[in-house]
């Protein structure tokens, strides 16, 4: 039996390649987002009484309802932003999953999805399984700043949702008041959904804080889905 790809030009995921390379060289590995220490000993705790306690079946389909309620309750106390966790969070296994199951809800055959590279590798085949069209923009060294006025012009009326990332992966730069207030402009009046990756939210260096896209769109009505670990 033969067997086609729906993706044959996709290739291996730039994270084996440079986990190969660092096993081989005997290298720091910096490429992937794992730490090089032990998990806390008390989550291991906590992992095997609650297996221990029968919590290891089927959950409900949105995820476990206490873990949604911490999840809400983290969201007000970080960023003043009300969610109901029975209607307006999912609960999802990684956040790979998250990106993908999020596409493909809302991307169909022809509509466009802005992505800011470098970025994550699961977003591009996402997006082409779903027979959407990849538009790239592209930040630079050394700020690897949007520059939102020729970002502005990748929007088109095909365009169905914009990928963001901040903490960005690998560059490190972040979103700012300043950069939100030029994006609401940008989306202001259409139906296109921001998709924020915020995996990263915790780490943050130099003094600077994570602005979260809640602070600006949840609040203004605006389309959104935001993702987190």
């Amino acid at each position: 039996m033969k067997i086609t790809s729906k993706l044959p030009n996709l290739k291996t995921s730039i994270f084996s390649v440079m986990s190969g390379l660092s096993n081989q060289h005997k290298a720091i590995n910096l490429s992937q987002g794992f730490p090089n220490f032990d998990c806390d000993k008390r989550l291991k705790n906590l992992v095997n009484h609650y297996v221990q306690n029968g919590h290891n079946q089927y959950c409900p389909m949105t995820g476990v309802p206490i873990l949604a309620q911490r999840l809400a309750h983290k969201v007000k106390r970080l960023y003043q932003v009300e969610y109901n966790p029975k209607t307006e969070i999912n609960i999802t296994s990684g956040a790979t999953q998250a990106i993908f199951s999020t596409i493909h809800a809302f991307v169909h055959p022809g509509d466009e999805v802005i992505i800011v590279e470098p970025a994550y590798d699961c977003y591009q085949p996402s997006i082409k399984l779903a027979g959407g069209i990849v538009v790239p923009y592209q930040i630079k060294a050394p700020d690897w700043k949007i520059d939102w006025e020729i970002f502005g012009k990748l929007i088109t009326p095909k365009t169905r949702m914009i990928i963001l990332n901040t903490p960005h992966n690998p560059s490190g730069s972040i979103l700012t008041d300043v950069d939100y207030q030029a994006l609401q402009k940008l989306v202001d009046g259409t139906d296109v959904l921001i998709l924020s990756d915020e995996v990263y939210e915790h780490m943050i260096y130099d003094g600077q804080k994570h602005c979260s896209i809640l602070r600006y769109f949840y609040r203004n009505g605006a389309s959104g889905v935001r993702l987190e670990r």
